[in-house]
């Protein structure tokens, strides 16, 4: 169902619809981890690399790292914003090294798995869960990565299409998804 911004389910159906059969996912992306393992389809050994500890922070950095490893693949790495900020200065290394990694940013405007897990423990009110202006697409701009932002998804699919064609360097997308967890 279209809305605006889009789900972080219509993110995921828009990757899967561009999603190449020998490409790899670093994800990072805990509101919205469900719903891309059930749209993806990963059968290949070494496609899937995710933080099983709950921890944040290592997505920008391991999908580079990921790449330069598996040069012949294409590697995808799909965060949040607030992910994005433990490891940003990753994206210098991308560039300055021309690693061909694609970067999908799903922007929620908050640290939704947080606001999940304080509800869960009943803490409320909890400070700094919320995320406005943070735009990864115009830091990474900065850094020398190629950016956009995007709105529905029919230019998410048609940005990641182009995106992870791309060979000579890193590239980032920017989607504004709604609140919520997305298991679908």
């Amino acid at each position: 169902e279209e809305s605006q911004p889009i789900s972080g389910t219509a993110a995921m159906a828009a990757l899967a619809d561009v999603w190449p059969e020998d490409a790899i996912a670093v994800v990072e992306t805990p509101s919205s981890t469900v719903a891309l393992r059930n749209r993806l389809r990963l059968s290949r050994p070494g496609s899937y690399y995710f933080s099983a500890s709950g921890g944040l922070g290592f997505g920008i950095s391991a999908a580079v790292g990921v790449q330069l490893a598996q040069p012949d693949r294409p590697v995808v790495c799909v965060l949040g914003e607030g992910s994005a900020q433990y490891g940003i200065t990753a994206l210098w290394t991308a560039a300055a090294y021309k690693v061909p990694v694609t970067f999908l940013v799903l922007r929620n405007e908050e640290y939704m798995i947080l606001k999940w897990f304080a509800a869960l423990e009943q803490a409320n009110d909890v400070p700094g869960l919320d995320l406005p202006g943070v735009d990864v697409a115009a830091v990474a701009e900065g850094y020398r990565v190629p950016s956009l932002e995007v709105q529905t998804r029919d230019e998410l699919t048609e940005a990641l299409s182009t995106a992870i064609a791309v060979e000579d360097g890193p590239r980032l997308v920017q989607v504004p998804v709604a609140s919520g967890m997305w298991l679908d």
